[in-house]
């Protein structure tokens, strides 16, 4: 081929590409698939509604100070029929636990001391009657020291109260560690609970009663454990049988916030429940771990039953 038929058919060959060139720039474009829309925000969690404030006169007035326990006030308490028949036990506490709506559980005494250890309360226990004598007297605080004195014929103490229209009223002495009055309805049990009368700091089972099981136990635990880590009073006044005219009565107690971000630091990381052991209607399980100022515990926590719940009635410190 010369030399003028090949650049003939380079010329004719360039308007052939020119014009491919140009019906690819008219073609239309492909549709583009619209942008995905943005997910839609999650729904903000809504705030719990404040509870209302719940508030009564205090049903005691006094004062008792003594060098194992220290030096409090005393404001609100209970008042329960003693086991066997033995008379009336009052037990009286430093802040208020909601005593009004206490006075018809089925277990007053169990959950009177599961709230004090909530509200890290102080509080006195007596067995009262008309002649004034009292077997014991005991007092102490929700994690520090205690006393228990039983009466063996000093009369070093007296505490004497009358009945009236399902209330009891009376006063305690007790020179030189205080004088205590108190007005309180007399709670009236649905089940035996463990420990009326002869039995102060939840440590020591009842003769012919059933103990609860590890499994029990552990579950417990480890829902009063969860609810306390979350600063969730119901949730942990619910894990115990609380009901709910109780839960948010109790929810409306002043500084009862305060309290839990104080008795939730009583439950160590990593927390497992360990040893068991069970008595005559208590057990407890023992944890060890840190608490959230990596302050190293090994603490015991005992449960006492409230019909078909567990009730954490104390926590034992103990520091490694």
């Amino acid at each position: 081929m010369t030399l003028r038929q090949r650049l003939g058919l380079c010329a004719l060959a360039f308007p052939l590409v020119l014009f491919a060139c140009r019906e690819r720039k008219n073609e239309t474009p492909p549709a583009q698939a619209p942008p995905a829309a943005a997910p839609a925000a999650a729904a903000p969690k809504e705030a719990e509604a404040k509870p209302a404030s719940y508030t009564y006169p205090a049903p005691v007035k006094g004062h008792y100070q003594e060098v194992n326990v220290g030096s409090f006030d005393l404001v609100d308490g209970i008042a329960y029929p003693a086991a066997k028949g033995a008379g009336t036990v009052v037990y009286l506490t430093s802040k208020l636990i909601a005593s009004p709506v206490l006075a018809g559980s089925p277990c007053p005494m169990t959950q009177a001391r599961a709230l004090t250890q909530l509200r890290n309360a102080q509080y006195v226990e007596v067995p009262v009657g008309v002649t004034g004598k009292a077997s014991y007297f005991a007092a102490g605080n929700a994690f520090g020291g205690s006393s228990r004195e039983q009466e063996v014929g000093g009369h070093y103490w007296s505490a004497k109260a009358k009945q009236d229209a399902g209330r009891l009223s009376g006063t305690i002495i007790y020179k030189p560690h205080g004088t205590i009055q108190f007005e309180l309805p007399i709670s009236s049990p649905k089940v035996a609970e463990v420990g009326q009368a002869d039995f102060a700091d939840g440590h020591r089972g009842a003769e012919g009663a059933s103990a609860p099981t590890e499994q029990e136990v552990t579950a417990a635990y480890t829902a009063i454990r969860n609810a306390a880590l979350q600063k969730d009073v119901r949730m942990l006044l619910a894990a115990q049988g609380f009901d709910a005219m109780q839960i948010a009565s109790i929810r409306g107690l002043a500084g009862i916030d305060d309290d839990l971000a104080v008795y939730a630091d009583r439950f160590l990381e990593p927390g497992a429940a360990g040893e068991f052991t069970a008595k005559g209607g208590v057990a407890y399980v023992r944890s060890e771990g840190a608490n959230s100022k990596g302050k190293k515990f090994a603490n015991y926590y005992w449960f006492a039953p409230c019909q078909s719940h567990l009730v954490l009635v104390s926590i034992a410190e103990n520091p490694q």
